[in-house]
């Protein structure tokens, strides 16, 4: 699935709430106003607030009506953050340390399909409600207008340069979550968010006649990423590592810990994301290890051959392990993701850190303490930089060349 762009029309996007991988059998749908929707197939003699559409073999049932998929279409056209349907069970966070089940609330149509006996739900909307929805997902609808603005642009920019496709072989441009970008649905949508979708139209981040590849992270921790060092792609001059000003726009000078909380997305943690502290016990990391890797190790004794960028992340290491005769052994960790998948059970919160073995015992250490910085890949915009930013009169324009360098801000439908 590749998204059309129309310079002189907004496009539709397939957003996938519910996917195979969920491996969910059963969803139940709030419809508010029955009279607001039409069905396909159509239900004959139900007026119910709610349905639940079950996966049974090929067949999902939903209410009196089976079939192999099921449409709900909204009758009204405009768009009324009033009248949502609300679903769920909704997984969001997949496979970090803040994965949870949510109820969604989402205007435009639905599309529930059977796919080998897992339900996927699809949620197609136009591109500027589904950006609304992003900017109040990814942060809170809290935040000052520059930056929902900001994070709007950026947000638009990054779903049209559509640049991994990442679940084309299911028929969507993007899913729901943080592996594309928050979407969950219109509960934190506000004016500031209207306006900002309103004012900034069609706006994009353009280098070189292409629409900017616009990544973003929630903390940079004082120096961004080279986008080359964290995905296998081009050296991109926009996508570049740079300094989070002097102080750090994302740290305590510019938005203190005990007023971030109240900016963060509805699924974040609260928690220090600038500099943070984890320790790790021996057990639980040599028996996630074994498990993530397949591997047969008896304990973890750290890591070797460090491969940093710019930021301070680590792109590349050795994991050194010892197995049940005590002989060493090593597994390649290639990339700062597969690295903070792999050293925590529950997801690191980034790959610039100092892992300190602590308490070590016959050459074993007993547990890993992680002194760490920022939370991400921390390529492209630093969210709590550009929220610093914001909070301290920075305009939209200053935000995005600070984080984009080199790329010019340009109106690609109205």
């Amino acid at each position: 699935m590749s998204i059309k762009i129309d310079p002189k029309k907004e496009p539709f996007i397939r957003v996938g709430i519910v996917l195979p991988e969920d491996q969910q059998k059963s969803i139940t749908i709030y419809l508010g106003d029955f009279d607001d929707y039409k069905f396909t197939p159509e239900l004959q003699n139900n007026t119910a607030s709610s349905l639940e559409f079950i996966c049974r073999g090929n067949l999902i049932c939903a209410g009196i009506s089976v079939g192999k998929e099921f449409q709900i279409e909204q009758n009204r056209k405009e768009f009324d953050n009033n009248k949502p349907l609300t679903l769920g069970p909704v997984t969001t966070g997949r496979g970090f340390h803040w994965e949870k089940q949510i109820e969604v609330q989402l205007s435009g149509d639905l599309e529930i399909t059977n796919r080998n006996g897992f339900l996927m739900v699809v949620n197609t909307v136009p591109a500027e409600q589904y950006l609304m929805c992003v900017a109040t997902s990814e942060m809170s609808s809290d935040c000052p207008s520059a930056f929902v603005e900001a994070q709007t642009i950026a947000a638009r920019s990054w779903l049209f340069a559509n640049v991994e496709k990442k679940h084309a072989d299911l028929g969507i441009d993007v899913c729901n979550d943080d592996c594309c970008q928050r979407y969950q649905g219109i509960p934190g949508i506000t004016d500031y968010a209207i306006l900002a979708a309103k004012k900034s139209a069609g706006k994009v981040l353009m280098y070189e006649n292409e629409v900017c590849d616009a990544r973003y992270s929630k903390s940079c921790g004082g120096v961004t990423e080279a986008g080359v060092n964290v995905w296998p792609q081009e050296d991109l001059d926009y996508l570049v590592s740079i300094q989070d000003g002097e102080p750090a726009y994302c740290g305590p000078d510019f938005i203190s810990d005990s007023n971030l909380y109240k900016y963060l997305g509805s699924v974040d943690e609260y928690r220090s994301y600038f500099r943070w502290n984890d320790e790790i016990l021996q057990e639980e990391m040599i028996d996630h290890i074994n498990k993530i890797h397949s591997l047969n190790g008896e304990a973890v004794t750290g890591i070797e051959n460090e491969k940093r960028g710019s930021s301070g992340r680590i792109l590349s290491c050795d994991l050194v392990y010892v197995d049940s005769n005590n002989q060493k052994h090593t597994k390649y960790l290639e990339s700062e993701y597969s690295i903070r998948q792999t050293l925590s059970p529950s997801f690191l919160f980034s790959s610039a850190f100092k892992m300190n073995p602590q308490n070590i015992q016959k050459g074993i250490p007993e547990s890993f303490l992680f002194e760490g910085k920022g939370w991400g890949h921390g390529a492209g915009m630093c969210q709590l930089g550009a929220l610093g930013m914001a909070l301290n009169g920075f305009s939209v324009d200053s935000i995005l060349t600070h984080y984009f360098p080199k790329a010019k801000l340009t109106r690609i439908y109205s």
